[in-house]
């Protein structure tokens, strides 16, 4: 890999921050709702199924968050010691890793409103297809392009 400048990394940090900001408000919202939920009347009446996965649904947020939020940690405590280009490799491996967990977490909770509402055929239709998205829409066409483009 080679070396850049301490311009070009700041601009691929200031990138990187931008995209962390357009991410972060979506899972911290999708938290927020799964950290009410248990308190709601008509959660006693899910099924052990459904707890399961609500329960997958509030680790896989959590995941996504301390991920996100781990480049500004390591930045700060980091700071000043010319160790930006490990921590650009590092925030973006993490980030990609978020994404993972904030598919699984969107898609788990689609899951069980869905579930909760129409049953069973219904939410294998439903889940399958936000599933597909995920990976066509965030990996796939990425990766397509990342690949036929170097």
């Amino acid at each position: 890999m080679a070396e850049r400048t301490k311009e070009e990394l700041n601009q691929e940090w200031g990138e990187l921050v931008e995209e962390h900001r357009l991410a972060m408000p979506g899972v911290q919202v999708l938290f927020a709702f799964l950290l009410i939920l248990p308190f709601q009347n008509r959660f006693e009446q899910l099924t052990t199924n459904q707890e399961y996965v609500y329960f997958s649904a509030l680790i896989c947020a959590t995941i996504a968050i301390v991920l996100l939020i781990a480049p500004t940690a390591a930045h700060r405590i980091r700071w000043r010691q010319s160790d930006k280009e490990a921590l650009m490799v590092m925030a973006t491996r993490f980030a990609i890793a978020a994404t993972v967990f904030i598919a699984l977490a969107m898609t788990a909770s689609v899951f069980l409103i869905t579930d909760v509402l129409f049953g069973e055929p219904a939410t294998v239709i439903v889940c399958s297809v936000v599933a597909l998205a995920f990976v066509v829409f965030w990996y796939a066409f990425p990766l397509y392009r990342r690949f036929k483009h170097p």
